[in-house]
């Protein structure tokens, strides 16, 4: 029922002109609206026609995640006495490792996303930029911003805002904050970040969606700094996930900025 409602109510992208799917090629499936995939696509094209069903629809999937821990625990459990034998203190044993091992499912999806998505997500800017059609540092730094606040905006690392300064250039990104650009100036941050060594909490700014953590990330080449990403998160971002930040930098954005860099010249 699902995938019938999700074919009637147009959530899947047509062409008009032929009246077949749109592919998305770099996804790898049907193009939809939004971008969307998995439960998000079903709650949209139920609310296409019913504005409350998503709420509903959440309810399900909470009753439905709950209901496989316990049944998939009762099972394990049976299993596991079958093979160890009754006994207190083996139920605490599996009821432990039960436990750990829902905690890390719970996060390996996000943390073996990253390095997985990260490259295919990132293509489009590099072929751009090696095609021609980013043109300027500003072009660059917009497209950058952009695709950083979207591709890290879950809950681990809630990125919300990126700037990006370069040596000799404005704060760029793809949405402009006076507060946020003045900050950074009178702190004079193009300077102070080459001192940085990695990703720096450097304190929070209250803006008018709330208050935001700032976080600096320095860009280098190599031995030689090339400038900064001041990154906006809702929450104080964890150590082992600040290492994504980084690695990120190192792999993708100290080669753009580079080369963008030469071209200029």
């Amino acid at each position: 029922m699902t995938a019938l409602v999700i074919i009637m109510t147009g959530v899947l992208q047509v062409d008009p002109a032929t009246g077949l799917y749109v592919w998305n090629a770099e996804a790898g499936r049907i193009a939809t609206e939004g971008n969307l995939t998995g439960v998000e696509l079903t709650s949209a094209a139920f609310a296409s026609s019913f504005s409350w069903f998503p709420y509903v629809l959440a309810v399900a999937v909470i009753l439905f995640a709950f209901s496989t821990l316990i049944s998939w625990s009762y099972y394990g459990l049976k299993a596991w006495t079958y093979l160890f034998g009754e006994g207190r203190a083996r139920e605490i044993t599996f009821n432990v490792v039960y436990c750990l091992v829902v905690v890390v499912g719970a996060l390996i999806h996000v943390i073996s996303y990253i390095p997985f998505n990260l490259a295919n997500a990132f293509d489009p800017i590099q072929n751009d930029l090696a095609s021609g059609r980013i043109r300027s540092m500003e072009d660059l730094c917009e497209r950058i911003t952009e695709f950083t606040v979207e591709f890290f905006s879950f809950s681990f690392l809630d990125i919300t805002h990126a700037y990006i300064q370069i040596d000799q250039t404005e704060v760029l990104g793809h949405k402009p904050e006076n507060l946020v650009d003045k900050v950074l100036t009178e702190y004079q941050m193009l300077r102070n970040s080459q001192e940085l060594d990695g990703i720096t909490r450097a304190g929070e700014i209250s803006l008018p969606d709330g208050n935001h953590h700032l976080y600096i990330l320095p860009i280098s080449f190599g031995n030689r700094w090339l400038g900064y990403m001041a990154l906006l998160s809702r929450k104080r971002i964890k150590r082992f996930f600040q290492r994504f930040l980084m690695e990120y930098e190192d792999n993708f954005l100290d080669q753009q900025v580079m080369l963008m860099m030469h071209y200029s010249k």
